[in-house]
């Protein structure tokens, strides 16, 4: 049971909704769905990052997130989508990544 939580959390399915939620609320101007984006990311950039011994910078991931969120409450919606590019380049480059192997 453990472990589907785990996947569930870290795996696939987290960055596969956590990028939908960011979408929407980028579309939709809703910076409180962006919020919710970036709570989700926290457990898989965590991981990426290598947890506990931090040693990228990953673990920023979410910030750009929240800092999109922010961003989008403030009506300053182009700014809020360049924040939120390293997150949407980052699942990119990770799919890349695994595609590869």
């Amino acid at each position: 049971m453990l472990n589907f939580i785990l996947t569930l959390l870290v795996g696939w399915p987290a960055i596969t909704v956590a990028v939908i939620l960011a979408l929407i609320g980028l579309f939709r101007n809703d910076y409180r769905v962006l919020i919710a984006a970036s709570i989700l990311s926290f457990p898989f950039s965590w991981y990426l990052s290598g947890f506990p011994a931090i040693r990228s910078p990953a673990i920023l991931l979410p910030l750009c997130l929240f800092g999109s969120s922010y961003l989008m409450y403030r009506q300053r919606e182009m700014l809020a989508w360049l924040l939120s590019v390293p997150f949407f380049l980052t699942v990119l480059l990770l799919f890349y990544v695994v595609l590869s192997q």
